[in-house]
């Protein structure tokens, strides 16, 4: 039943609220700290995620979109896709001033990486879930051929998981900040797609 799959956007929002209280009284620390723990590096990784952090960065879903401009049809399909995404953004910046959480402590220590922003909640799992999220609930509504969408949505679907990744890997956010702007996202993708297209992403409904 549409209604019930529909009500599974309570899981992503009761973990937003979640992880807001334990990081908002400091409770968060513990697992932060164990998932940094837990991190095995070595070099060709940290090459590997230096590149593909990139993909969750502004100039490169800028380029992405102008391209997608340029070469997608039909281009009145892009108009979500970009609002989608500037609303993310939007909230992403509320969200980290009114938390206003430090980096890590360790920004730095692993790769000369380092960011001016606020730490919570991660703007590139934000903008990272929120585009290629869309990207995918595009390919999936489109009549593309089976076997292209499975592979176009598990190559976004790694993607995804992969810029996550990186951002904890090279010490510029902790695990709860990647996790609540990943979850942050799939609230902002489910309520924007049901109100601009009147389905989800747990209907069945083409």
């Amino acid at each position: 039943m549409k209604w019930k799959k529909d009500y599974l956007i309570a899981i992503p929002i009761f973990l937003v609220v979640l992880n807001m209280i334990l990081i908002a009284t400091g409770n968060m620390f513990p697992l932060d700290n164990w998932v940094y723990n837990h991190i095995g590096h070595n070099d060709f990784l940290t090459k590997i995620l230096l590149f593909f952090t990139n993909f969750g960065s502004v100039k490169y879903i800028v380029v992405i979109c102008i391209l997608l401009l340029i070469f997608y049809k039909p281009k009145k399909k892009l108009v979500n896709l970009y609002g989608v995404t500037i609303l993310s953004t939007i909230l992403n910046n509320v969200i980290k001033f009114i938390f206003r959480r430090p980096r890590p402590t360790l920004m730095g220590s692993l790769v000369p990486v380092f960011e001016s922003t606020y730490s919570f909640p991660s703007g590139h799992a934000m903008a990272t879930t929120t585009f290629y999220g869309y990207l995918i609930y595009m390919l999936y509504k489109s009549d593309a051929k089976k076997p292209l969408k499975l592979a176009g949505i598990t190559l976004l679907s790694l993607l995804i998981f992969t810029v996550c990744f990186s951002r904890i890997y090279i010490y510029v956010h902790y695990f709860s900040d990647v996790i609540t702007g990943f979850m942050c996202s799939l609230v902002v993708l489910f309520f924007y797609i049901k109100t601009t297209k009147k389905g989800s992403f747990f209907s069945t409904e083409k």
